[in-house]
């Protein structure tokens, strides 16, 4: 197995301590880890449990020795799940036990985020959670929202304030075992976890992707309308095939990652659109392990589980988050990077160690994104730096020393300059390199 970047703890003691239908239009309302472990600088110790209850300290200071800085949002309990930054904005889809799913934006003039949605999508249904956002520009957003909407908002520029939301209802292609709700949020068992399988994603205006379950959709940008345009329908019985995340190099190569799931046990499925046509770049035969799936290239081995996340580092590269391996050893995730060569495809693993702020949940990462030479990570109270030199440590959110309870849910950013990692109860913005 290559590795193609080593992500390695200094031997020396570390200053590291434990403190296929056609969419309905609905208008809106307005490998082996290594043995080295490496503790988050402001982790407690890690038999004491942690709260998704953590309340940032406005008494503190505002930013970490690292230079991650809180930023205000207009309710407290905000678990914000996926964000798309520009240079002076960002845009944030987020859950509230108070106020459901918002969708916010932030604004470098104020440096505060406030709601932007007109609330409709609270009064679809019961159980609402929130998908992913994307934005090809500063004034229009996606977002998806349970049980399997779509939503558009519009603006006429970023001086005006006033959105107007429109938003679709992608159908269910799925006849099997699994209660239509579970197929935008499905229960992992290996990890503990739900894992959302309802997205969007695009390259620029006119080429705007969504996921649901085992389809992908396109948007028709001349009618607004969404159709299927892959469906993954070959899963064999008490399986299910899901998409995660997408991400791509232009219009006419875009992939998805996700998995066959079946039980405890899954194979990472990779999708790649072309000009031409749709590659199943990646697929498995999910027993007690993955085998081989004639045609295609296989991904981790063993208990090769989820591909949950995905990033474009180059016209020919992509790299991604590979769960846990082995479903009784939940003490790393696998960073996978596929390359694009003559003749076919290349994958290649590096284990990256992860002990976060809580015995009980899983050593697992929850978001990858690589930006300036550096990849970064995050998990339970945790943000990681690898560099391209081999370095890899911690970079410390707490402002006063005291442990960080809250689980982050993604990072990402435009550069080592405008980074984000957002998860419940806080927005941490980097300005520093």
């Amino acid at each position: 197995m290559r590795s193609w970047i080593h992500l390695a703890v200094a031997t020396a003691p570390l200053a590291i301590s434990a403190a296929c239908a056609s969419s309905e239009d609905q208008a809106a309302p307005a490998p082996e880890p290594p043995t080295s472990t490496v503790l988050d600088a402001d982790a407690p110790d890690a038999s004491a449990p942690v709260s998704d209850g953590d309340v940032p300290d406005t008494s503190l200071p505002r930013c970490s020795a690292s230079g991650w800085c809180v930023t205000p949002f207009p309710d407290e309990d905000l678990d914000f799940r996926d964000i798309w930054p520009f240079e002076d904005r960002a845009f944030a889809i987020a859950e509230s036990r108070t106020q459901g799913v918002k969708v916010l934006e932030w604004q470098k003039s104020t440096d505060a985020w406030q709601y932007i949605d007109d609330a409709s999508q609270n009064v679809v249904g019961v159980e609402t959670f929130a998908g992913r956002i994307y934005a090809p520009n500063e004034d229009e957003v996606y977002f998806t929202v349970s049980p399997s909407f779509v939503y558009r908002g519009k603006r006429p520029n970023a001086s005006e304030s006033a959105w107007s939301w429109t938003r679709h209802v992608l159908p269910d292609n799925v006849l099997g075992h699994l209660p239509p709700d579970d197929h935008g949020r499905p229960y992992y068992v290996t990890t503990g976890m739900t894992q959302v399988t309802l997205g969007v994603w695009g390259v620029g205006v006119d080429d705007v992707y969504a996921y649901y379950s085992n389809a992908i959709f396109r948007r028709d940008p001349l009618h607004g309308t969404w159709s299927s345009v892959y469906l993954a329908n070959d899963a064999e019985p008490n399986e299910h095939i899901f998409f995660t995340a997408a991400a791509g190099a232009g219009p006419d190569d875009i992939w998805f990652s996700g998995a066959r799931d079946r039980s405890r046990y899954a194979c990472p499925l990779l999708v790649r659109k072309t000009a031409d046509a749709w590659i199943r770049v990646a697929d498995g035969i999910v027993t007690d392990s993955c085998g081989v799936r004639a045609g295609t290239v296989r991904i981790g081995e063993g208990f090769a589980g989820w591909l949950t996340e995905l990033q474009a580092i180059s016209p020919t590269e992509y790299i991604g988050l590979q769960d846990a391996m082995n479903p009784w050893n939940l003490d790393h995730v696998s960073l996978m990077k596929v390359r694009v060569e003559d003749g076919g495809y290349s994958v290649d693993h590096s284990a990256v160690p992860i002990k976060n702020a809580s015995s009980i949940a899983p050593q697992v990462a929850s978001s990858v994104w690589r930006v300036n030479g550096d990849t970064w990570f995050t998990s339970l109270g945790l943000v990681l730096r690898g560099t391209e030199d081999g370095a890899f440590a911690v970079s410390t959110i707490s402002r006063d020393g005291a442990p960080v309870g809250a689980p982050l849910h993604r990072i990402r950013g435009t550069s080592n300059q405008n980074l984000w990692a957002i998860g419940a109860r806080y927005a941490y913005h980097k300005t520093t390199p």
